[in-house]
């Protein structure tokens, strides 16, 4: 195991830091990102004239 994670630097971080990281990468932005997603593609569809 150690040799696979060679040359990646690994940084120990608490559990409390670990799930604050992890809300707001996937949490914020699971709730955000898609709104973007589905107003670039609406933009897209009203520009070609498909809709």
């Amino acid at each position: 195991m150690k040799d696979a994670l060679k040359g990646i630097k690994y940084k120990p971080v608490g559990a409390a830091k670990l799930l604050q990281n992890n809300l707001l990468i996937y949490g914020v932005g699971g709730l955000i990102v898609p709104f973007i997603a589905i107003k670039a593609i609406d933009l897209i569809l009203v520009t070609l004239g498909l809709v």
